[in-house]
């Protein structure tokens, strides 16, 4: 993972989303927007259904590093929705092509925060993007303004004490990618957040991947890529996943790593 990336070639990496788009594991083939909304269309819908109570508790949102707007785009089609959601992004090509509505162009690392954003957001939320900072201690205290006096913030990142690591050593060789910068814990992403400056109420993990890309992992070393990696290709069989993925989280050891906390 040395050297790290300039700012520089950071900024390029994301503008053409690069490492996304022509990964060396291909979940589909192509590279074009369609491909990209196929590629993410389980993530989206899970990650929807995972935080949508969360979000109903809250009136204005900001979602960080938002993509191509997949996740707002799935928020603002449900007829229940009590919030508003925005995003932010840098990368041209999701921006180009982005469907989530209102979007900022702008980078927390360097950029200063418009007058309009603070102080607006009681919910500022992000999902697998600080693994990406060269800096995310200096990130998180950027970012302070955006949140309301009584705001609080949800960081998702990957987790490193993974289960799917204990029972198939190809996985670590698979996830250290030079994108990544940081790998976290729930011990130290706590910590990161407390120097940061933040109240941390709790971190916890859910397990997102199926039984069946677990299972094809310890058999062959790669993730299952033929369909559906997050449920189970017949719905009567659904019940033994969340079971599965249930248990999982509770060990804190699912895939995703969930932080809440305010200031």
């Amino acid at each position: 993972m040395f050297p790290l990336l300039s700012a520089e070639e950071l900024e390029k990496e994301y503008a053409d989303d690069v490492s996304v788009r022509f990964g060396k594991v291909k979940i589909s083939e192509g590279s074009d927007f369609v491909t990209m909304r196929k590629k993410f269309s389980e993530w989206t819908k899970m990650h929807a259904d995972m935080y949508y109570d969360k979000l109903q508790e809250h009136k204005n949102i900001i979602d960080l590093g938002s993509g191509y707007g997949f996740f707002e785009e799935e928020l603002n089609s449900r007829k229940d929705k009590k919030f508003k959601i925005e995003g932010v992004e840098i990368g041209d090509f999701r921006l180009q092509n982005y469907v989530g509505g209102k979007v900022y162009k702008l980078n927390l690392m360097t950029d200063k925060i418009p007058e309009e954003m603070c102080g607006k957001y009681d919910l500022v939320i992000s999902m697998h993007l600080l693994e990406h900072l060269n800096d995310p201690n200096q990130y998180l205290k950027k970012i302070k303004p955006l949140l309301s006096s009584d705001g609080e913030m949800l960081f998702e990142v990957p987790n490193l004490n993974v289960f799917l690591g204990e029972i198939s050593p190809e996985y670590y060789d698979f996830i250290y990618l030079y994108e990544h910068v940081s790998y976290f814990t729930a011990d130290t992403l706590k910590l990161l957040f407390e120097r940061a400056g933040y109240k941390v109420k709790k971190v916890y993990t859910r397990e997102i991947y199926s039984i069946e890309n677990h299972i094809n992992w310890v058999r062959t070393g790669r993730p299952f890529i033929k369909y559906n990696q997050m449920f189970l290709p017949d719905e009567r069989l659904e019940f033994i996943n969340k079971e599965y993925k249930r248990r999982i989280g509770e060990m804190g050891k699912g895939y995703s790593l969930i932080i809440e906390c305010n200031i």
